[in-house]
């Protein structure tokens, strides 16, 4: 008897092994829980590396001067720090916030304006240095402006500063970017982290424009962008790519979709999938985490609270 159960126990064992290693079945370690898939995801956990989340949790009030958060960027360097700024006519600095919302650092961007900044990206840098920052420089309520500017400096190794500090200005380069067809205004930046390409979502349209420039060399050249496509909405007010190009996160006010596939354009390309958003008075912020497991959102206004979403 004993035997028999025995050999039934693995016969049914072989039998889940083939399951999950065909992605007929799906296995979940962190929640020890079972399910059934498409079979197109064959590694364990799979779908965490999608941006989604099941729960948020508010990690504090951001502090002042943080007052018109437009942007956030989530640090590959600097565990469980995630860097914003503030919008038209605020300092041309970077804000690192900690894992309570907490002022970390305050770093100067040298010879940056900011006339209307609206997102941050994390990507690579030169020659495929990692860890840098993108600040787009964007914004344009009235579609006025003949040219828009991104700048780009290399983020800080932030052990050893006290909460607080002040750094030394950052050296910063930039690119000039202008539309092929008149002035808009954009709220959203992606930074390609395996191109390099810049990636750019207007907001006014009914159907936000999605324009490209590939891998400027952000050298102060001037590049014009490339139309390459539209979303099924507008009124985009920002957006941020997973480490790994496959997961694009694309914000609205009072909604967050997904977008994944091989690539960014790929990605961009596809149809979107919904994630779970918090209310907030003025959320343009939104930043995928480092592992691509969740995200981080900010709202403009003082006093605001940084959410983290998680599974």
């Amino acid at each position: 008897m004993l035997r028999r159960l025995f050999a039934a126990a693995v016969l049914i064992a072989a039998i889940f092994a083939v399951l999950v290693v065909s992605g007929t079945v799906e296995f979940d370690s962190s929640s020890l829980s079972i399910s059934t898939g498409s079979g197109r995801s064959t590694k364990a956990g799979g779908a965490k590396r999608t941006a989604k989340a099941t729960r948020s949790t508010a990690l504090g009030a951001v502090p002042a001067p943080i007052t018109e958060a437009s942007g956030l960027a989530a640090s590959r360097r600097n565990r469980g720090v995630v860097w914003t700024h503030n919008d038209s006519g605020g300092a041309a600095s970077l804000y690192a916030l900690g894992r309570r919302a907490e002022l970390k650092v305050t770093l100067p961007l040298s010879g940056a304006v900011n006339t209307d900044w609206e997102d941050i990206a994390w990507g690579p840098g030169p020659e495929g240095g990692a860890d840098w920052l993108y600040a787009a420089d964007i914004g344009d309520n009235d579609a006025v402006r003949s040219s828009i500017r991104v700048y780009r400096t290399a983020e800080p190794n932030l052990s050893g500063f006290s909460d607080g500090a002040l750094l030394a200005p950052s050296a910063t380069t930039s690119v000039e970017l202008s539309y092929p067809d008149g002035a808009r205004d954009a709220e959203a930046l992606i930074v390609d982290p395996k191109s390099n390409d810049l990636y750019l979502i207007t907001k006014r349209e009914s159907r936000s424009r999605i324009y490209r420039a590939r891998a400027p060399g952000f050298a102060g050249e001037s590049v014009q962008l490339s139309y390459v496509g539209a979303l099924g909405y507008g009124d985009v007010v920002g957006a941020s790519a997973c480490p790994n190009g496959r997961t694009v996160l694309v914000k609205r006010y009072f909604a967050l979709d997904a977008y994944v596939g091989s690539s960014v354009a790929d990605a961009l390309a596809g149809s979107p999938s919904p994630r779970l958003l918090e209310a907030e008075p003025q959320g343009e912020a939104v930043a995928a985490n480092p592992k691509c497991s969740g995200y981080y959102t900010l709202s403009e206004g003082s006093s605001q609270q940084l959410i983290r979403y998680s599974r």
